[in-house]
């Protein structure tokens, strides 16, 4: 079976001590097997200005009330098959180790459809050894949500 599966389950991944606010997944060439997803986390922008470079920041797990501002902090992945989990031997997505290509993706995937513009890359604050041979350039992007057509 190789067809469209509009009502693909999607994992919860967790930030701040809570899984994402919201996220989305688009098919790859109709497959179930294959699939962007992107998840995105609200954070709210004082306690982030007024935590930025502590334990606190990362440590905080209350999401912001609806009203607050907030800067929405993404992760995306590239599903690339199935693949066997080493720890319990479930079967589970094989996802794409080129993190930078997923980013771009995304990025250009949004901009295409006028979700956001103005696009700049800055160095993490920290580069982590890589877990599960993923790659990057360690290069974190920022956009500005915009609203389509202006």
């Amino acid at each position: 079976m190789n067809s469209a599966y509009p009502t693909a389950p999607f994992s919860t991944l967790y930030l701040f001590g809570r899984g994402q606010d919201i996220g989305f997944q688009k098919a790859i060439d109709d497959s179930p097997r294959k699939r962007h997803h992107i998840r995105f986390w609200a954070l709210d922008t004082g306690l982030a200005d007024a935590t930025w470079g502590t334990a606190r920041f990362w440590l905080n797990t209350d999401r912001p009330p609806d009203d607050a501002h907030v800067y929405w902090i993404g992760a995306g992945t590239k599903d690339t098959g199935f693949s066997l989990t080493q720890l319990t031997f479930q079967i589970t997505h094989a996802t794409d180790s080129n993190t930078n290509a997923e980013r771009d993706f995304i990025i250009a995937d949004l901009r295409n459809n006028q979700v956001i513009s103005d696009v700049n890359k800055v160095p993490a604050g920290q580069r982590i050894e890589h877990i599960n041979h993923y790659v990057t350039d360690g290069e974190i992007a920022l956009a500005d949500l915009s609203v389509a057509g202006s």
